[in-house]
């Protein structure tokens, strides 16, 4: 009797999601680095800035997070190879944010500042937990 294998639904959403948000966020950046004049909300603004110029890696990086998300709902072999590299790359570049925003006194006062903690503890978690779990990927 074979045994039916079943993705986690929820990491492969998030997966996806952030994927979307990161690619959104690296288009935006790239208009305002173009100099094209849009208007943001002021919440959209905080968030490229927070961000940073690194436009093309938050493209790439969002690219790569929507394909691994999709793979994985296939249980995919490479998809789980990418989730993983996706995963630890957010989880640095959150860290190197974090440190970035706690050199302002009043961090922990802006909503903006939990993105990158969120963004970290989400690439902590599903990193441990695809590893905890690729015996469903071979």
């Amino acid at each position: 009797m074979s045994e039916k294998k079943d993705s986690n639904e929820l990491l492969n959403i998030i997966l996806i999601a952030l994927g979307g948000l990161f690619i959104f966020l690296g288009i935006i950046s790239v208009l305002i680095d173009a100099g094209i004049a849009i208007t943001l909300p002021i919440a959209l603004y905080e968030l490229t800035i927070v961000f940073g110029s690194t436009w093309l890696v938050s493209i790439v990086i969002g690219v790569w997070a929507l394909i691994s998300g999709i793979g994985m709902f296939k249980e995919e072999e490479w998809a789980m190879g990418q989730a993983l590299v996706v995963l630890s790359i957010m989880a640095v570049v959150g860290v190197q944010q974090l440190y970035s925003i706690v050199q302002v006194t009043d961090w922990f006062t802006q909503w903006v500042s939990y993105i990158p903690l969120i963004a970290t503890i989400i690439g902590v978690i599903g990193f441990l937990w695809l590893l905890v779990t690729r015996k469903r990927y071979d």
